[in-house]
C-alpha cells in the first residue's frame, strides 16, 4: 500500500487515522491547524481527496466528510480517501466567508500554475498573503498524492445541489489531447456524483473571476487531476437530507473510480431536472430597479423566455415598471436569491441555459507558438 503522510496524519491500511497540517502562525503565539482524516483500504488504488469549508460559513461538507470517512469504508476500500473537513478554521470559528487573516476570497488564492504571467509579477507575488501561504501548502499536498478531488461548497437556501464542470485549458497543440482526456474524466466523475451538472461560466468570465485559482480549479487545470466543486444548498446551516444525498454521491464517485464495489446508490434527497444537452451557469435575470422582490419560481423549475420569475415592488409594495422581472432565456432555475432586497442590475437567480461554448480551450495566457 502507498504510504501517505500529511502533517501529523499517517495512513494505516484498513484503518482511519487523524492528524493536523500546520497552517498560519498567529500573532498570539499559537498556530491555526488544518484537520486531516485518512481512510485507507487494504488493497492498492487511487487517492481521492475531499475538502470542505474553505468559506467558513459553508458547513455541509464538514458533515459529509465525517459521514464518508468511517472504519467501515476503510475495510471496503481500494486505495485511500483523504478528508480535509475545514481548510479555513479561522473562518469556521467566525462563521463567515473569509478568515481573520484578510478579506480576500480564500478560494481565489491557489497557485497560478500555467496561468502565471511573468509580466504581472510584482512585490505582492514575492510576499504571498496569509491564506495564499496555506493554499500553497495544500497545493503541494495535492501535487504529491492526489488522483481525484471533490471540493464541497454551499450556495443559498433557495438552490439545488449542483456540480460544476470546469473549462479545461491547454497551452499548445502538444497537450491538447491530454486536455481532452482530462475534460472527459472530469465530466464522467461529475456525472457519477448525481447532482445537477452545469458547465461553469464561459472562459473569459471564468478567468476574470480567478476560478483557475480555486481549490478544485487549480487541481484540475494546473495539476491536471480530475477535480470538481459541488454546491450543496444553503450556507450557515446543515440540512441532514442534503448531507445524506452527498454521502451517497461521494460513495458513487468512489465506485466510478474503482475504489468501492457495488452498484450506484439511488439519490432521492434532491431534485435533478431532466434536460437534454449541456447547460451552463448563467446569472440571470437581473433587476432593472432597486426594490423588493417576490419570487414566482422555485429551484428546479423550467422557465421559458418572457416568463415572469419575480415581482419587483417599491418599499410601499407598489409595482416598479410593469411589476415583473422576466427571463430572456429558456432554462432551468438552479439558484434563487435569498435576500428580498435588490439593487439595480443585481441578478436574482442562476439559471442553467444551453451551453454552446467549448469546454476545452487554448489557454489565452499561454505564450504564442
Amino acid at each position: 500500500m502507498k504510504e501517505i503522510s500529511i502533517g501529523t496524519a499517517e495512513s494505516q491500511p484498513g484503518k482511519v487515522t487523524y492528524g493536523f497540517i500546520d497552517g498560519m502562525p498567529l500573532p498570539t503565539g499559537t498556530i491555526d491547524r488544518l484537520p486531516v482524516i485518512i481512510a485507507q483500504g487494504t488493497k492498492d488504488g487511487p487517492t481521492l481527496f475531499l475538502s470542505a469549508n474553505i468559506h467558513g460559513n459553508e458547513l455541509t461538507g464538514i458533515a459529509v466528510i465525517h459521514d464518508v470517512l468511517t472504519e467501515d469504508l476503510a475495510r471496503q476500500l481500494r486505495g485511500t480517501v483523504v478528508g480535509l473537513p475545514t481548510v479555513n478554521p479561522s473562518a469556521l470559528r467566525l462563521n463567515r466567508r473569509t478568515s481573520e487573516y484578510g478579506e480576500e476570497d480564500p478560494n481565489r488564492t491557489f497557485p497560478e500554475g500555467r496561468f502565471a504571467r511573468e509580466e504581472e509579477a510584482d512585490e505582492d507575488t514575492e510576499y504571498p498573503k496569509p491564506y495564499e501561504q496555506i493554499a500553497a501548502k495544500l497545493y503541494d499536498v495535492m501535487k504529491k498524492y492526489c488522483d481525484y478531488h471533490i471540493d464541497f461548497h454551499n450556495h443559498t437556501l433557495h438552490s439545488l445541489p449542483y456540480s460544476i464542470i470546469d473549462r479545461v485549458f491547454y497551452d499548445d497543440e502538444f497537450d491538447k489531447e491530454a486536455a481532452i482526456e482530462l475534460s472527459k474524466k472530469q465530466k464522467a466523475m461529475v456525472e457519477s456524483f448525481g447532482a445537477v451538472n452545469m458547465s461553469d461560466f464561459a472562459s473569459e468570465k471564468y478567468l476574470n473571476l480567478k476560478y483557475h485559482r480555486t481549490f478544485s480549479g487549480a487541481v484540475l487545470n494546473s495539476l491536471h487531476v480530475p477535480a470538481f466543486t459541488v454546491e450543496l444548498g444553503g450556507n450557515s446551516v446543515v440540512l441532514e437530507d442534503i448531507v445524506a444525498g452527498a454521502v451517497k454521491g461521494t460513495r458513487n464517485v468512489l465506485r466510478w473510480a474503482g475504489m468501492l464495489d457495488g452498484p450506484p446508490e439511488k439519490i432521492t434527497e434532491w431534485k435533478v431536472p431532466k434536460y437534454s444537452g449541456r447547460i451552463r451557469r448563467f446569472e440571470h435575470p437581473r433587476s432593472p430597479f432597486s426594490g423588493i422582490i417576490r419570487l414566482l419560481v422555485s429551484p428546479g423549475d423550467k422557465v421559458t423566455k418572457g416568463q415572469p420569475v419575480a415581482r419587483i415592488l417599491d418599499i410601499h409594495g407598489r409595482p416598479l415598471g410593469d411589476g415583473f422581472i422576466r427571463t430572456d432565456y429558456d432554462g432551468y432555475v438552479i439558484v434563487l436569491r435569498s435576500q428580498i432586497v435588490v439593487y439595480e442590475n443585481d441578478s436574482i437567480a442562476e439559471i442553467g441555459i444551453e451551453d454552446d461554448t467549448p469546454l476545452i480551450e487554448r489557454n489565452p495566457r499561454a505564450k504564442k507558438e
